[in-house]
């Protein structure tokens, strides 16, 4: 509740702000009409006002078409208004209304009469007595009269009240005049001019206040700024009384004559020191303390920084070390706030609250401080127009809580710290945007090694390492472990380390006696500042699997379009709980999406959860057969596609590997997920999917537990032709791990329902498989067999490009044998077929395989064109797994030809990609022929 004054009587009607009625049992504000109507009786208190003058007072012109019957409904309401609080002052009498209101009732008249005594002190020479008096008076303004009422006659009476305010702040001013105090007048009467540019008499107190205080030059640069602006604005010169004050000072004649006996004038302002004492073992940040400097070096504007960073990233550690280290500065103070923009229990400060707390620091008495916000901020920037202040903005929400706390002028510097990136103030305040980030592993043992001892990780290691791990680089992370270990420091470090290696207690580890302070605590402030669309993707998020998420995935979580779905991203992004790596790929820290996932268990219903699972398994799936199909577009059609789901296109097999390279980790973890979600279907069509691009990129581990999940999902829903397809590539992909047993196996299997399905065309496929298997593995002859039948099969199917590939492993097979002629023979047909359909990698197999017939047989130079051709395609599509093959090769052709250098150079690249896929006995192969060479 607003001031009582404690003589006044059981009730109080308020103009001087909001149109409120104060009683003993509570309050009531009116708003609208009902207050324009009540204003209008107020000001005529003890007059009759006519019906029609109070419509008019309401309405302005536009008057309704039986304005009297309005008015009686408005009298009603108000009326009802007030008794609920006990008050009945309405009265009708002809030919309208009438309000009794006794003494001491109305502020505005406990203000004039408070003024009237204040001026009765003042004439008696009673200085002290009058400057008490109106303060006192104004201390009845509760916020800009008739506070939320509009129109032109709630303007007027707005200008007029507003008047009687400037002229007591004046009137103020020349009592301070008299006793002295100088200073005072400096700071209050500069905030006048401000508010009022156009009055003379704030100015020429100021003036007066300026040439007392030996600043006779600014005295009149302010009479040289308020002539300019009265000329420019008005076509008026100042009045005779303000140029014989500017020609006094010019003189510099004595000032109109103070108390001898009154208090002596202040020499300084205050100098705030508001700053929260510094983080006691702050590390790091190098880099993030040089932007911050060259912030604090610009002459021509306020410097502004901006640290943003997620919650516990130490943003504001890193604010308040730079602050107290570079205090020396800023000769004229620093000020401080918590801004409370993601506080949990507390609501966040306005500008209006915080820009009353500065100026009170800065010396601006409460009763000079304007109640309107943008008045506020005119008087803090004029206040520190002539000071170097350091203003550190802690924990904002948005732009628009900071923007009114900026100075105006060069000389001060402002900190923000965010959890939002506040990407406007670099636009309207050329802020510099520093985002802080977890610590690196190196940075993260030093804070811990400084708060635990080296010793005791140095005891432990395997349980330090978790606790680097598990704590993501965050300093409040590590602060709170350290806290831990130094509270029992009897405990072995495996007693935290064991918490957080299970997810179920990483949070739970992470968190301090003081529930404020923890890492959920702090995550929680931040998905509480979410609007409801950015917090369910932010929980959804959180369940998503792999380790990031495009925005096609992200979309199919949501389950709205991409332009959407990106704007909610982009709020996630700003608030600091996703980062965007590259663009269009999102990631979320671990501890930040283990939060996310927590709260969604209690948040988001399991059913809605799942679905939104479901369709991102359904992407991840369309996705994958899309890009299988731009790398192998000569694949045979096993299943009808996934359901139709909008994917964007792949332009090419380059942009079909860039995919699968980023997205492998999520779409083994997507797989793993669908399998757990009983999506059967879309666990084998995955394992399908990136088939191609794991045999080429030699992911052969990755490849048989892929489609071991599959035979899984295969097995339950017990349809004999998938079954037979998942057999097949399981059997071929224990083949490439060398589990011959397992791949025969499996292989059989296969082999056996297809033949009983009749479908020739896959038959062919395993037995093409069969023929390669039994061919790497020493048994040409055996794979021989395999390798006609498949060819024979896939004649009767009239498969031309299956048929070259029959061809293809024939040719290949008889090499082996030895058998030439028929080996080229082969080959020839295959090529001359890859040729004409445009299979690159069928060709470039076929032309692998001429080139070891044409080396064979001594033919050089022409196995050198069959390897050099053949590479070139395999690098064109991205096979880097034979490419590496292919290489070793060239090599060995070019060392026969007698060029070592570029046999070895050949070896070299082959090496490189030997160790990139792992491939141990490869790469030592290689290495033996580098060091003979």
């Amino acid at each position: 509740m607003g001031r009582q004054d404690p003589r006044a009587p059981a009730f109080l009607f308020r103009l001087l702000g909001p149109v409120e009625l104060e009683a003993g049992a509570g309050r009531v504000t009116f708003r609208g009409k009902q207050a324009a109507l009540l204003t209008a009786l107020l000001l005529q208190a003890g007059r009759v006002i006519s019906t029609q003058r109070l419509a008019e007072a309401v309405w302005d012109e536009a008057l309704p078409r039986d304005p009297a019957s309005r008015i009686r409904m408005l009298i009603s309401e108000v009326r009802r208004a007030c008794a609920a609080l006990g008050v009945d002052v309405i009265g009708t009498q002809r030919p309208g209304y009438m309000l009794r209101l006794g003494a001491g009732r109305l502020d505005l008249a406990c203000f004039q009469s408070q003024v009237s005594l204040a001026r009765e002190a003042m004439a008696g020479g009673r200085f002290e007595e009058a400057l008490a008096l109106y303060d006192e008076a104004l201390s009845w303004w509760q916020g800009p009269p008739l506070g939320g009422l509009s129109g032109s006659f709630a303007e007027a009476q707005t200008e007029w009240l507003g008047g009687l305010r400037l002229d007591a702040l004046e009137e103020r001013q020349s009592v301070l005049l008299e006793l002295g105090r100088d200073t005072e007048v400096v700071t209050e009467a500069r905030a006048l001019a401000a508010e009022a540019p156009l009055r003379e008499r704030p100015h020429g107190q100021l003036m007066w206040a300026l040439h007392r205080s030996g600043r006779r030059g600014e005295a009149l640069e302010v009479y040289r700024q308020f002539r300019t602006r009265l000329v420019e604005e008005l076509g008026l010169e100042p009045s005779d009384e303000l140029q014989q004050v500017q020609r006094q000072i010019l003189r510099s004649d004595a000032a109109p004559p103070r108390r001898q006996d009154g208090p002596a004038p202040e020499t300084s302002l205050p100098v705030p020191g508001q700053l929260p004492a510094a983080p006691a073992a702050f590390t790091h940040r190098s880099r993030e303390l040089r932007e911050l400097d060259h912030v604090a070096c610009g002459a021509d504007s306020v410097g502004v920084a901006v640290i943003s960073g997620p919650g516990g990233i130490g943003k504001t550690w890193l604010a308040l070390h730079w602050a107290h280290t570079r205090r020396d500065r800023y000769p004229d103070g620093q000020l401080y706030v918590n801004l409370r923009g993601f506080g949990n229990v507390e609501e966040q400060l306005s500008p209006s609250t915080v820009l009353r707390h500065f100026l009170t620091a800065l010396g601006v008495p409460p009763t000079m401080i304007p109640a309107d916000q943008e008045a506020q901020a005119a008087l803090y920037r004029s206040v520190l127009a002539e000071r170097r202040l350091l203003v550190v903005l802690d924990n904002a929400r948005d732009s628009a809580q900071v923007t009114p706390l900026i100075p105006g002028r060069p000389g001060c510097t402002v900190l923000v710290t965010s959890r939002n990136r506040l990407v406007s103030l670099h636009a309207t305040h050329s802020a510099r945007l520093l985002e802080v980030g977890a610590f690196s592993d190196e940075e993260a043992y030093r804070m811990l090694s400084h708060h635990v001892g080296p010793q005791t990780l140095a005891a432990d290691p395997a349980s330090t390492a978790v606790l680097l791990e598990h704590s993501g680089g965050l300093p409040l992370a590590l602060g709170v472990l350290a806290a831990r270990a130094s509270a029992q420091p009897a405990f072995p470090l495996a007693v935290l380390a064991q918490e957080l290696r299970d997810p179920a207690t990483r949070l739970d580890a992470l968190q301090t006696d003081d529930l404020g302070a923890g890492l959920r605590a702090v995550f929680a402030s931040s998905y509480a500042a979410l609007d409801v669309r950015a917090a369910r993707l932010f929980l959804l998020l959180g369940t998503a699997p792999g380790p990031g998420i495009g925005l096609p995935g992200a979309a199919a979580l949501a389950g709205l379009p991409s332009a959407e779905t990106r704007a909610l991203l982009s709020m996630l992004e700003t608030a600091n709980l996703v980062r965007q790596l590259s663009p269009g790929r999102y990631w979320m820290h671990d501890l930040v999406r283990l939060y996310a996932a927590e709260r969604t268990e209690a948040d988001l219903p399991s059913e809605t959860r799942d679905q939104a699972l479901g369709r991102l398994v359904e992407t991840y799936t369309a996705m994958a057969r899309a890009a299988d199909r731009m790398l192998f577009p000569h694949r045979p059609a096993i299943a009808a596609p996934p359901a139709a789901v909008n994917v964007p296109a792949f332009e090419d097999a380059a942009a079909a590997l860039a995919w699968f390279e980023t997205e492998l980790p999520c779409l083994l973890a997507a797989q793993l997920l669908a399998l757990m979600l009983g999506l059967d279907v879309a666990v084998w069509q995955l394992a399908w999917g990136m088939n191609t691009f794991l045999l080429r990129r030699f992911h052969n581990r990755e490849r048989l537990a892929a489609w071991q999940l599959a035979l899984t999902a295969a097995e339950r829903l017990d349809d004999p032709h998938t079954t037979a397809v998942v057999l097949w590539h399981t059997g071929y992909a224990h083949a490439a791990r060398d589990r011959i047993d397992e791949a025969v196996d499996h292989l059989e299997r296969a082999l056996e329902l297809f033949e009983q399905a009749g479908d020739r065309l896959l038959l062919a496929q395993v037995h093409h498989t069969m023929g390669w298997m039994w061919s790497v593995r020493g048994q040409p002859r055996r794979g021989l067999g395999h390798a006609q039948t498949a060819l024979r099969l896939q004649r009767e199917a009239g498969d031309p490009i299956w048929e070259a590939n029959a061809l293809g492993a024939v040719g290949w097979i008889r090499l082996q044998l030895g058998e030439h002629e028929a080996a080229r023979d082969a080959c020839e047909q295959a090529l001359t077929i890859f040729r004409r359909h445009r299979d690159r990698d069928g060709e470039a197999a076929t032309l692998d395989s001429l080139g070891k017939l044409a080396f064979d047989r001594g033919d050089h130079e022409r196995a050198l064109e069959y390897y050099g051709q053949c590479l070139d395609l395999r690098k064109a599509t991205g096979n880097t797994f034979q490419s590496a093959d292919t290489l070793v090769c060239l090599g060995d052709v070019h060392q026969a030809l007698g060029d070592d250098a570029e046999a070895r150079a050949a070896w070299r690249d082959a090496l490189c990609l030997y160790d990139s896929h792992h491939r141990r006995a490869d790469s030592e192969r290689v290495r033996e022929r580098l060091a003979n060479a």
